[in-house]
């Protein structure tokens, strides 16, 4: 019980940092004040302050300069809340659903096929850390595992070119998975899909593995439809 009480301060710090990043109080580039310092501006523990620091590195907000300190990181060049389409030179979020099915089909197709025992023995647990990060809404252990589960299956297709061009796309989803996993639905949402992909590699059926793949993605877009338009109705409303 304490836990979940924890990390529910915990994402409420979270929020008020991102905001402060995104109103422009904390420049990109611009270091933040020591853990010390928001502990008191918050009214919150070290441990509260220390972990949303890491969640806010994990989603791209927050850069960890060792020695240094922590730094508004280049998260994004649009600072509208609204937009939050991942609109960076003309991408839309569409662009990168478009591009992760067809990179992410192809690649479960490859994995199922080549994966070792011991590999997928590894999905497992890294599936079963996922699960519980859920249940205790640790948000972020479940981007960080939902990110390794995915990058995972890619991994396991031995395809040089298929993990090199996930590492580059990484970074822009790493805000993408923050910003979808502060809402219940959306990581709720990837946890039987997460298992009926699991199982086609134990039954080591591709072609289902890839219409497993192909739902999750699909489902993953429909909620983040649904957050997006919840978005704008509550922007609209405060704006009357």
């Amino acid at each position: 019980m304490k836990a979940i009480q924890r990390m529910s301060i915990t994402d409420s710090v979270v929020a008020d940092i991102k905001e402060m990043i995104m109103s422009g109080k904390y420049r990109i580039g611009e270091k933040l004040p020591t853990e010390m310092k928001l502990c008191d501006q918050m009214g919150v523990s070290r441990t509260c302050v220390r972990e949303a620091i890491r969640v806010l590195q994990a989603v791209g907000y927050v850069e960890i300069r060792p020695g240094k300190g922590a730094f508004v990181a280049d998260y994004q060049k649009s600072t509208d809340n609204s937009s939050l389409w991942y609109d960076v030179e003309g991408v839309k979020f569409y662009d990168f659903m478009e591009v992760r099915m067809a990179i992410e089909t192809l690649s479960v197709r490859l994995a199922v096929e080549r994966a070792t025992d011991k590999q997928i023995r590894e999905l497992r647990e890294i599936h079963t850390s996922f699960v519980g990060a859920t249940e205790k809404r640790d948000m972020l252990k479940m981007i960080m595992l939902d990110e390794l589960f995915h990058t995972k299956i890619i991994t396991f297709t031995n395809n040089q070119l298929l993990i090199n061009i996930n590492k580059q796309l990484l970074e822009r989803f790493r805000i993408y998975r923050g910003d979808s996993f502060t809402n219940k639905m959306v990581y709720k949402n990837a946890v039987e899909p997460h298992e009926r992909i699991l199982l086609c590699f134990e039954m080591r059926n591709p072609s289902s593995a890839v219409e497993e793949m192909r739902k999750h993605l699909n489902i993953t877009t429909q909620d983040m439809e649904l957050i997006h338009n919840s978005s704008k109705t509550v922007k609209s409303s405060n704006q009357k």
